[in-house]
């Protein structure tokens, strides 16, 4: 199986389809009022590094990198297609983003998930972040869980 991680941009048909399958994912297990997920035009109006999962030429997951002021980067829309599911195409993703934010010389990597998804908590605490209070343009929510990570000293 051949795996390959590509920039793309927020215009790519195929990412298009990966986000609105996150959204169908996501959509029974929390209620409107705790979906935190900016759509596209949103994250049109910031800069933002997108990132596609390929298997064999077929899009399976994605990761976005959203850059605000300041020394700092959120990870958003990080999702990989059931079917593809425990073949660590999350943590290559998940990489490529950790790798992107060194390169661009950032302090810290925050990121919003839900209380429901334990295996993203997971996959994050893997790769260091720790639990951190509400951030950014967020309000408090139960359903929600805020996550950092330093970047200091990371190679």
């Amino acid at each position: 199986m051949n795996i390959e991680i590509c920039q793309t941009d927020l215009f790519n048909p195929a990412l298009m389809t990966l986000i609105a399958q996150l959204d169908a994912y996501q959509l029974p297990r929390y209620p409107a009022e705790s979906n935190y997920a900016d759509p596209v035009e949103v994250m049109r109006q910031v800069k933002t590094l997108v990132y596609i999962a390929n298997v064999n030429n077929q899009a399976v997951g994605c990761a976005a990198l959203v850059l605000p002021e300041g020394r700092y980067a959120e990870v958003k829309r990080i999702f990989v297609i059931p079917e593809y599911r425990g073949l660590g195409i999350a943590k290559l993703l998940m990489t490529t983003v950790i790798d992107q934010s060194n390169e661009l010389n950032l302090n810290d990597i925050y990121l919003e998930t839900g209380v429901y998804q334990p295996e993203a908590i997971k996959l994050y605490q893997c790769f260091g972040f720790k639990f951190t209070s509400v951030f950014g343009h967020y309000q408090y929510d139960p359903l929600s869980v805020y996550m950092v990570k330093s970047l200091d000293g990371d190679s």
